[in-house]
């Protein structure tokens, strides 16, 4: 029995069903998952230790590995995570569960090697996760930003180009005072956002960083239009504002030269 299998039953339904069946060990470890998720913490742990009385513990583990991380006890969840993974070496939400709990934990060494397994062994990873690890090892001196971008562009290989992932890259690039590559980066997105305010401000904005001064007001010139003709709306008050900044901004830098 695996612990980890989806059940996609109600509270009530497994409550008529282990009325039944009070001694079923994957019914009450499947009970305390749902009390878990909705942060009813003692009623979860009354079903896991019962589980773990009736049936083998690793199977167990994994949920308490969730209870404890949800709880903020990250160290007791990693305890458990390892335990079901003793037992269930290949599981990939286990390793997620683990590098997250270590991440919380700042154990950054577990965290990154478990988000890695993860990878591995995941048929289909989602760009958050990606972009949660990235963001961890971009935290990690000295060479994180380094690290956190080799990652990215392996999760761009493999997803397809995906702007979540670009844009935290852009980024990245200008963490370390890159604008070439983050120009790189961010036209890489023109086909998919070129059509947006959003794209476009941001491209300023780099362009200016980039001393692109003259580049830099064509964009903003490029935006202002588009604007016009789109429907007001707060977010595109916000963007004409923002706008009207960097108009100031690129007129003070004619100014000055």
């Amino acid at each position: 029995m695996q612990a980890h299998a989806g059940d996609h039953r109600t509270l009530a339904e497994l409550d008529a069903i282990i009325k039944k069946s009070p001694a079923e060990p994957a019914l009450l470890v499947a009970r305390g998952a749902l009390y878990s998720r909705s942060g009813q913490w003692d009623k979860a742990e009354r079903d896991l230790r019962l589980a773990e009385t009736l049936g083998n513990k690793e199977d167990v583990a994994f949920e308490f590995g969730r209870l404890y991380y949800r709880r903020g006890d990250n160290q007791k969840a990693l305890g458990y995570i390892d335990t079901y993974l003793g037992a269930y070496p290949k599981y990939p939400p286990a390793f997620l569960l683990r590098a997250r709990a270590a991440g919380e934990a700042e154990q950054f060494d577990i965290a990154n090697e478990s988000y890695y397994t993860y990878f591995s062994l995941s048929p289909d990873p989602q760009p958050g996760e990606y972009l949660a690890a990235a963001q961890l090892l971009a935290s990690i001196k000295p060479a994180g930003i380094n690290n956190a971008l080799a990652l990215l562009d392996m999760a761009i290989a493999r997803l397809g180009l995906n702007p979540q992932l670009q844009r935290y890259a852009m980024q990245l690039e200008l963490r370390r005072d890159d604008t070439e590559g983050a120009l790189d980066r961010w036209y890489s997105l023109e086909d998919q956002l070129g059509g947006t305010p959003e794209w476009g401000i941001t491209l300023a904005r780099v362009l200016i960083l980039a001393d692109s001064f003259d580049e830099a007001r064509l964009a903003v010139e490029t935006v202002k239009d588009r604007l016009i003709s789109l429907r007001q709306t707060p977010a595109r008050k916000a963007a004409g504002e923002t706008i009207a900044r960097l108009e100031r901004q690129l007129a003070e830098v004619q100014t000055n030269h």
